[in-house]
């Protein structure tokens, strides 16, 4: 779509908002307040400005309607086309090539007002390189804050709100505000005993570390009664950033701002389920493996499916991983190269992959891989040399020997997509395509089917067996139906070293809309069609779906094996 604006004002967001504490909770006014009135202020106020498709249909009032379709839960590629476009020509400073989802707005943002290229996988952003640097400059006054906002923004992506302080002093001033304003609304009776013992236990927190960070709600419906903790902590913080604002501005002191808002993604920002509160000091004065360490423990609390909200105490985000850190020490993570500079080039085949490209597919991602201490998949080498003697002449020097070592290439685990779009027929396709490309590459499977559930795994054995056999004993094992959910088989996977080691081949028609917001996919999960479907449609689907995917892993069009050449 063509977007053509005319008389508007190009626009710099201010993530600054307060929503009432008091009636129902309702974000729209803060939104439009936000991101729609700054983008549609007219540049010459006698006549309002205008937006217009390429059709030439005024869709001005649809601006608020397009940006919160991308922000649901499931990847809009045609509105996040549309919306960049739009912001592209809106803001000030936005790049509408950005990888990065609309959601992280403010993150482009920032970047781009420091002339920073967006992060991909050629372009990585590092604490050592970036964050540290960018910290020292926000101390010294050399930088402002959107500089260090962005650094932690580009390198780690968290899905939270977070607020910058100075240093843990700046952090103590503000408890010390907080009890005040705190003071005042205890007296006139109007806040929840609940609250109040939250605010008290806020006000015991020490900001001396990192970051320390909390969980607010469950989920969006969670903590939006009138003076909730969640909904009263955020307005104070704002309160205290928009205070400190305009005393600096008037020359009152703080001659110097302390605080900031750091907005990660846009629906945190409205309805934050989780708050990290940053100490800009400590990280200038860390390593750069302590800040790399501690953005990835708080990036893992937030991929946690288990999260408890108490209204007894505070509920901290990253307890359980760091008292998980502290009980065993985590084994190394294996992460192997991931290829993203040929993503963009890569075209989709034009007929059904054969057997053999799938053969030669799996095995080039094999050998790319490197070998393992033990698994499933074992590969015998014979060479011959004067090393050994000759078995059958071993008196004999002028005859070599051989030697026969042994190596382990990773295990091959396959996800079989049985949603109801999968016919049986389909199914019966691809397990009888795997099952020969197991006995061609001589190695046993394990096996799981999914749908919006993930079955049992299954340890298959190809060894010495027919083809008919192996398919009697997947016809055995119990698939599951449903819905289609790729996710659970993301989770599945991370939760387990031993799993994300292993090679990861999901069989399936690609009927599934990635989430909006960043997710870990696993470095080492591949995907394949299923046989015995319209191959113009899964080219059509698989497109979609890589399109989709590009905020979660730039990389992804190389792993449809036997749909790329």
């Amino acid at each position: 779509m063509t977007i053509t604006v005319t008389n508007q004002k190009p626009a710099v967001l201010d993530a600054l908002h307060t929503i009432s504490c008091t009636g129902d909770y309702d974000p729209m006014p803060a939104v439009q307040k936000v991101l729609i009135d700054p983008l549609l202020e007219p540049l010459n106020p006698s006549a309002p400005a205008s937006i217009t498709d390429g059709s030439g249909k005024d869709i001005t009032a649809d601006v608020q309607g397009l940006i919160l379709r991308c922000l649901g839960d499931s990847m809009d590629p045609n509105a996040e086309k549309t919306a960049k476009e739009l912001l592209g020509q809106t803001m000030v400073n936005y790049d509408q090539g950005t990888p990065l989802p609309v959601g992280e707005l403010f993150a482009v943002q920032a970047g781009q007002r420091n002339k920073w290229p967006a992060p991909s996988a050629r372009v990585l952003y590092t604490a050592q390189n970036d964050v540290i640097p960018a910290a020292k400059g926000l101390l010294a006054g050399s930088a402002d804050e959107s500089a260090f906002f962005a650094s932690v923004a580009y390198a780690y992506h968290p899905n939270t709100l977070g607020f910058w302080f100075q240093s843990s002093a700046a952090f103590d001033g503000f408890k010390i505000w907080l009890s005040q304003q705190v003071q005042s609304m205890a007296g006139a009776n109007i806040m929840p005993p609940d609250t109040l013992r939250l605010l008290n236990d806020f006000a015991n927190l020490s900001l001396k570390g990192l970051t320390e960070s909390l969980l607010l709600r469950k989920d969006d419906s969670d903590g939006n009664e009138e003076f909730s903790f969640a909904r009263l902590v955020i307005r104070m913080l704002m309160n205290y950033v928009e205070q400190q604002r305009k005393q600096t501005s008037t020359g009152q002191p703080p001659a110097v701002i302390d605080t900031g808002i750091m907005p990660f993604t846009l629906g945190e920002l409205f309805c934050p389920r989780s708050l990290v509160l940053v100490n800009v000091e400590a990280h200038a004065r860390a390593t750069s493996t302590k800040v790399t360490t501690e953005w990835n423990l708080i990036n893992q609390s937030l991929a946690s499916p288990v999260k408890v909200v108490s209204n007894a105490s505070l509920s901290k985000l990253t307890s359980l991983p760091r008292a998980a850190a502290k009980a065993a020490a985590m084994g190394a993570k294996q992460q192997p190269g991931q290829p993203g500079s040929r993503s963009a080039q890569v075209k989709f085949r034009k007929q059904p992959p054969s057997k053999l490209d799938l053969f030669k597919d799996i095995t080039r991602v094999l050998r790319r891989m490197g070998k393992v201490n033990k698994s499933q998949n074992i590969y015998r080498t014979t060479k011959t040399t004067f090393l050994k003697a000759n078995r059958r002449n071993p008196d004999d020097f002028n005859k070599p020997g051989r030697i026969t070592s042994v190596q382990y290439m990773p295990d091959l685990h396959i996800y079989i997509d049985t949603s109801g779009s999968i016919s049986e027929e389909n199914y019966q396709e691809a397990v009888l395509m795997l099952i020969r490309i197991a006995k061609k590459l001589n190695v046993n499977l394990y096996f799981n089917s999914f749908s919006h559930i993930l079955s049992q795994e299954t340890l298959l054995k190809v060894e010495n067996k027919s083809t008919r056999q192996i398919w009697q004993e997947f016809r055995k094992v119990p698939k599951v139906t449903g819905g289609t959910q790729f996710k659970q088989v993301w989770d599945y996977i991370n939760a387990s070293p031993k799993r994300k080691r292993q090679l990861s081949l999901m069989i399936t028609d690609f009927e599934w809309s990635p989430p909006s917001r960043r997710e870990e996919h696993p470095a080492n999960l591949y995907y394949a069609p299923c046989s015995a479907m319209d191959w113009k449609y899964m080219v059509r689907s698989a497109e979609d779906y890589a399109n989709a995917m590009q905020h979660i892993d730039a990389s992804i069009r190389q792993k449809l094996l036997g749909m790329v050449i």
